[in-house]
């Protein structure tokens, strides 16, 4: 009986741990995956053309726009970098440009940069810049 007890509790304890390592990984995963992210661009000697897409893992205005920054980069021939703005990287890129929050897209072209707020508020609703965004991934 007293086996049966252990291996009860082994069992439970392993799932339990097991449980535990896919929800840290789950948390720790970066929300942008293989996307050229800071540390890529801080090795570019030229900025000609370049988006920048500053996030945070946290921020709600973040995860709105995501899904049409992320078409958008997949389509556009605009080499793009997402910026995570809870890095030190992400932070000392952000300051170069002045970005405050960090649902905002810098638009590099011949090393002149404009920024734009891709997602805020409006009333009670959180609208996300389709056209702003589709505009800065063309050429």
């Amino acid at each position: 009986m007293k086996v049966k007890n252990k291996n009860t509790l082994f069992i439970s304890l392993l799932f339990f741990l097991i449980t535990i390592g896919f929800f840290i990984g789950f948390i720790l995963k970066d929300p942008y995956g293989d996307f050229m992210n800071e540390q890529k661009f801080k090795t570019l000697n030229s900025y000609k053309d370049v988006n920048l897409v500053f996030y945070k893992k946290a921020c709600p205005y973040c995860k709105a726009g995501k899904s049409e920054i992320v078409k958008n980069i997949k389509s556009s021939k605009v080499n793009s970098y997402v910026i995570n703005a809870d890095k030190k990287e992400g932070l000392e890129i952000a300051k170069k440009y002045h970005v405050k929050y960090a649902p905002t897209m810098v638009v590099i072209r011949n090393n002149d940069y404009k920024s734009f707020l891709y997602a805020h508020d409006k009333g009670k609703k959180i609208v996300v810049e389709k056209r702003k965004i589709k505009e800065a991934f063309e050429k």
